[in-house]
């Protein structure tokens, strides 16, 4: 495979799963009643957080996993479960601004809208949830011992989450722009096709697993 088949590879793959357009849509229902100083810092920090896991989960991915006895489906699966409760939450209006008010009268300043978000589940299990790692994982196996080829494939990963970043930076304004009502609306449907995600993180996982 030459390398310019190699970084179109990489990039499609990890463009189609990490699906920019999709996470930008989550993060700006995520983060609607945030200042907008806080919400770009949340993007800047997913996506370099996304970015250093692929990369360095590239190079030790495989070994990791081993050591563990992880099966890949099995991650796939645990990503599924963990994104399903993200799914269920905005479905429920967790991130309603009642909501939240309830949640730091109760918690204090632990009420889901601070930062932590950009960790769960915007970095993992959606920008490098474990398709991603996988798809990384496969390309740099592809690359071999040739750096030229690992560069090429991190070029990728770096391209994608910049792409991610700028997405996200662009999305709060849209959501901001449909008003309370309709950010609310944004956010159930959003819910709804992040739990039927989730289910099919977990569908792949599981056949995998029987096909085994």
């Amino acid at each position: 495979m030459s390398l310019a088949d190699l970084f179109l590879s990489a990039f499609v793959a990890l463009f189609v799963i990490a699906d920019p357009v999709g996470t930008a849509s989550i993060f700006a229902v995520l983060t609607r009643n945030m200042k907008n100083a806080q919400s770009r810092r949340i993007a800047v920090k997913a996506g370099v957080m996304a970015t250093i896991i692929l990369v360095v989960f590239g190079f030790v991915g495989t070994w990791l996993l081993n050591i563990l006895g992880i099966s890949v489906a099995a991650f796939r699966i645990a990503g599924g479960l963990l994104l399903f409760v993200t799914a269920f939450r905005m479905i429920v209006g967790f991130h309603d601004p009642d909501q939240l008010e309830s949640e730091k009268s109760a918690y204090g300043k632990n009420s889901g809208n601070d930062d932590s978000i950009a960790v769960f589940p915007l970095a993992i299990p959606l920008l490098a949830g474990p398709g991603c790692m996988t798809a990384v994982v496969l390309h740099m196996t592809t690359a071999s011992g040739d750096l030229s080829a690992k560069a090429i494939v991190i070029l990728a990963v770096l391209l994608v989450q910049g792409l991610s970043i700028l997405t996200m930076l662009g999305s709060s304004k849209v959501i901001r722009a449909v008003g309370e009502t309709g950010s609310s609306l944004i956010a159930r449907i959003m819910g709804i096709l992040l739990a039927a995600l989730s289910i099919q993180f977990v569908a792949d996982g599981l056949k995998a697993i029987f096909e085994l």
